[in-house]
């Protein structure tokens, strides 16, 4: 008798759920990144220019000028070591990744240069793992970055 009434309760609750969003994510929408491999980072600034860099996946460049870590670039999670869900480098991340550095963004998608690259990184970072875009960390010395992005 009560189990029709509780199984009509908790089928549209079920379905409601943050986690049934998050596994309908569209993995098409992520693209995996070797480390080693050389990769180009995109992104628009707050002039509305278009900005890219090309670099090495996974490289380390240490600290930028306002001190936030730049090991394991493409890695979705701050560094080689912060918080993630597994070791996924992802193009997203990727770009969100050098463009911080250039930018020494702060406050995720707020950021005037690098939110919209911090909100494409997004889906990157939740599904990237389910993707197939996991895989080890290097351990490269931190080494400065030379050059800079072109933008125009």
């Amino acid at each position: 008798m009560y189990l029709p009434i509780l199984s009509s309760f908790l089928i549209p609750v079920f379905f409601a759920t943050p986690w049934s969003a998050a596994a309908s994510l569209d993995k098409r929408s992520i693209t995996c990144l070797k480390v080693g491999a050389t990769a180009k980072a995109s992104w628009t600034n707050n002039a509305g220019q278009a900005c890219t860099f090309t670099g090495i996946v996974g490289s380390n460049y240490g600290t930028n000028n306002a001190g936030g870590d730049y090991s394991c670039n493409g890695r979705c999670g701050a560094g080689c070591s912060g918080t993630a869900l597994g070791n996924v480098y992802t193009q997203d991340c990727f770009s969100h990744d050098i463009c911080s550095y250039f930018n020494n963004a702060s406050g995720g998608a707020s950021d005037a240069n690098c939110g919209d690259a911090y909100d494409a990184a997004i889906d990157d970072t939740i599904g990237g793992l389910a993707a197939g875009c996991s895989q080890a960390n290097p351990s490269n010395a931190a080494s400065k970055l030379f050059g800079e992005p072109t933008c125009s």
